[in-house]
């Protein structure tokens, strides 16, 4: 007897199964993750992910009803890879505030396609989302916010919300911080040129390192005058 091994599923091939929907959810979301890597998101569209996934543009509606939503899953998945390196970075031995800022700076940096999603998050992602649809993101990233807040607490020796409260501050300065070290290729090069200019060329991971350590200091310092 010969059994017949599944057919790959390919552009002419309908999913039907449960399995089969989600192995094709997949590869609509690595498709966007691979022309992610090569090009901006603003240049992006639903029919190029299509194209790349080998699936026909109205199949990705099957999935992903706009093109935001789709890159709001991909910023999800990316969140939790996030906060699983903290948590586990938490779970260490740590020497002082400039020790865990340093990590904290150089995992970021290490994260471009992240990066590149948090900056446009709340104003493009979540404007053409279904309100359902962000209220079950932010639902995830909030359980997440407070159990990353809490092992950082128990880590740097925070007060109770501090720990959520220095994650909901990393939101809101590492996109810009990542964008100012990051100008247009002319301009990175008239910048360089003008030395009353230069000031404006910023390392992210230096500065991130040391924005993150004041900030942590200070809240320790809080907690020690509390205690």
């Amino acid at each position: 007897m010969v059994i017949k091994k599944p057919a790959p599923l390919g552009p002419r091939r309908r999913a039907v199964s449960v399995d089969m929907k989600a192995q094709r959810r997949e590869e609509i979301l690595a498709a966007a993750l691979r022309l992610l890597e090569r090009q901006p998101y603003e240049t992006i569209t639903m029919s190029a992910v299509a194209a790349a996934a080998g699936v026909a543009k109205g199949t990705t509606y099957l999935y992903f009803p706009t093109r935001e939503a789709l890159f709001l899953t991909l910023l999800g998945e990316h969140y939790q890879h996030w906060f699983d390196a903290l948590d586990a970075r938490c779970a260490l031995p740590v020497r002082g505030a400039r020790e865990w800022a340093g990590w904290a700076a150089r995992e970021l940096a290490a994260r471009p396609l992240f990066l590149r999603l948090v900056a446009v998050l709340h104003a493009v992602l979540e404007t053409n989302v279904p309100v359902a649809e962000v209220l079950a993101f932010k639902r995830a990233l909030a359980e997440r916010v407070e159990r990353s807040g809490a092992a950082l607490e128990q880590s740097l020796g925070l007060q109770g919300g501090d720990g959520a409260r220095l994650l909901l501050w990393l939101q809101a300065v590492v996109p810009g911080l990542a964008q100012m070290a990051a100008p247009p290729a002319p301009l990175h090069a008239a910048l360089r040129s003008d030395a009353a200019l230069s000031g404006f060329l910023i390392d992210f991971t230096a500065e991130l390192q040391a924005l993150l350590a004041t900030v942590v200091r200070g809240m320790q310092g809080a907690t020690e005058s509390s205690s």
